[in-house]
């Protein structure tokens, strides 16, 4: 399986990989709309969307009506944040939105992973993509590839998220909220892709993920 971060560098990233050869294609938040204008790079399908349901307003990222999820194939929409305060009235909203699509199925990590990765954040909350990165690393997977992530440390791709210009402008959107921190889910990351190798998982990085992650 693959997962699909926004971080300007995927598409170098991505160079000599074929995703649509992987079984399942993870994606995050507004990551369906970068695929559409480039799905030859990208993917052209997208299996799980992890999306943390805001939708509208300043902090949207992005729309994900019951339409375009039918029309891209996705099987399962994860919220990762339901166990945080304040979080699930977003969950609620759009299940009674999908009520009736059988195409989409909308599912949460379990309350189990969701505390462990909160202690081990020292009680913040974890990203939208580091919630998708801990929660393969932990399952049974034979590999998890990983490309596009760069940990707050570039810009997004063009069309992710048009309030980001730069690097300081994306850690700057991702501590606005005072629950994510970025330094410490690099840590703990690097950690679960230890635990993950000694489990036998193939662990694929792309480079300027290995670089920004470990460098």
């Amino acid at each position: 399986m693959i997962i699909i971060g926004p971080a300007q560098t995927v598409v170098e990233d991505l160079e000599n990989v074929s995703v649509d050869g992987y079984d399942v294609i993870v994606r995050l938040n507004n990551g369906i709309a970068l695929a559409q204008k480039n799905p030859s790079v990208l993917g052209s399908r997208t299996d799980v969307l992890f999306h943390n349901l805001m939708e509208h307003g300043d902090r949207s990222a992005g729309a994900i009506p019951a339409p375009l999820l039918r029309e891209q194939g996705v099987r399962f929409l994860v919220f990762p944040h339901w166990g945080f305060k304040g979080s699930k009235s977003r969950l609620y909203k759009k299940r009674e939105e999908l009520h009736g699509c059988q195409a989409t199925e909308l599912v949460v990590p379990s309350t189990r992973f969701c505390e462990g990765v909160r202690r081990q954040l020292d009680g913040f909350q974890p990203t939208v993509g580091a919630s998708a990165i801990l929660f393969f690393l932990s399952a049974q997977c034979r590999e998890v590839a990983i490309h596009g992530f760069t940990f707050f440390q570039t810009p997004y791709l063009l069309g992710y998220n048009d309030a980001v210009a730069t690097a300081d402008e994306a850690r700057a959107w991702a501590a606005a909220s005072y629950v994510h921190d970025p330094a410490r889910e690099k840590t703990v990351v690097m950690r679960y892709i230890s635990a993950a190798e000694q489990r036998g998982v193939r662990v694929a990085l792309g480079a300027n993920v290995r670089r920004f992650l470990f460098g």
